[in-house]
C-alpha cells in the first residue's frame, strides 16, 4: 500500500466523476521508456494490492502508457483514509501521516515516489565520462519536499535542497510554474540508497548497472 500510494503521488490522479458518481484513479508514465515497468511492477502490485483486473494500456492520444481504474470505494479509501489528496495534488500534497511513524513504510512510499517522479542522472562534471550520480525529485509542493527531506536526512543522507524557484513551462497560461527539489549528490547517497531504499524502476536500475560497470 506504501508503495502504491507513492507511486499515485509520482505518476497517478485521483478524481471524483460526477457524471458516473463514482471515482477514477489514473497512473501513467512514459510510453518511451516505462511499459516495462507499468507491465511487470505497477499493475501486477495494484491488481494484487485491491483485487482488481487491469487494462494496462496507451492513454492521451498514445502520449502516456498506463491504466485508468474506476472505483468508488477504493477512491475514497485511497482521499479520506491515506489522506492522498483528490484532483490537483500539488496544491496540498504531503506525506500521508498513516505512514509516518513506521520506517518500512516511509520507505516504501519514497520507493514509490522516486520510482515514478524521481530522477536519477550521471553527470560529467571533471570527467570525460558521466560518473557522478545525482538522485533528484522536483515538486511543486514545497511542504512535500520538505518532508522527503526530513525522512530522507533522519536515514543518513546529504541533501541539497532548493526551494520556490521559477520554471519556464509552456503548458501553464502564465508561462511557468514555482517548484522545490532536492538533489543528492555522490556515489556515497547512491551507495546509502541502494541500501536502504533501492529502485524497482527498469529504467533507473539500468543507469546504475552500466554505472557501476564503468
Amino acid at each position: 500500500m506504501a508503495y502504491i500510494c507513492g507511486v499515485l503521488v509520482g505518476d497517478g490522479h485521483i478524481s471524483y466523476r460526477e457524471r458516473k458518481k463514482t471515482m477514477v484513479i489514473k497512473i501513467v508514465g512514459n510510453p518511451k521508456d516505462e511499459k516495462e515497468f507499468y507491465w511487470e511492477v505497477i499493475g501486477p502490485k495494484f491488481q494484487e494490492l485491491f483485487d482488481v483486473s487491469l487494462k494496462i494500456k496507451y492513454h492521451d492520444s498514445k502520449t502516456t502508457f498506463g491504466f485508468t481504474f474506476f472505483s468508488k470505494t477504493i477512491g475514497k479509501y485511497l482521499t479520506e483514509f491515506i489522506k492522498l489528496p483528490e484532483g490537483r495534488k500539488y496544491e496540498s500534497l504531503r506525506v500521508p501521516e498513516i505512514f509516518a511513524k513506521n520506517k518500512n513504510f516511509l520507505i516504501e512510499f519514497i520507493r514509490g515516489v522516486f520510482d515514478t517522479d524521481g530522477c536519477i542522472t550521471f553527470k560529467k562534471r571533471y570527467k570525460d565520462y558521466p560518473y557522478y550520480p545525482v538522485i533528484s525529485l522536483y515538486s511543486r509542493s514545497d511542504l512535500f519536499i520538505k518532508d522527503i527531506s526530513r525522512i530522507l536526512k533522519n536515514l543518513g543522507f546529504r541533501i541539497v535542497e532548493s526551494y520556490n524557484m521559477i520554471k519556464s513551462d509552456n503548458r501553464v497560461k502564465n508561462g511557468y510554474t514555482i517548484i522545490s527539489c532536492i538533489e543528492m549528490n555522490g556515489r556515497s547517497n547512491l551507495d546509502l540508497w541502494l541500501e536502504k531504499i533501492g529502485f524497482y524502476s527498469p529504467k533507473h536500475l539500468e543507469k546504475i548497472k552500466k554505472y557501476y560497470s564503468i
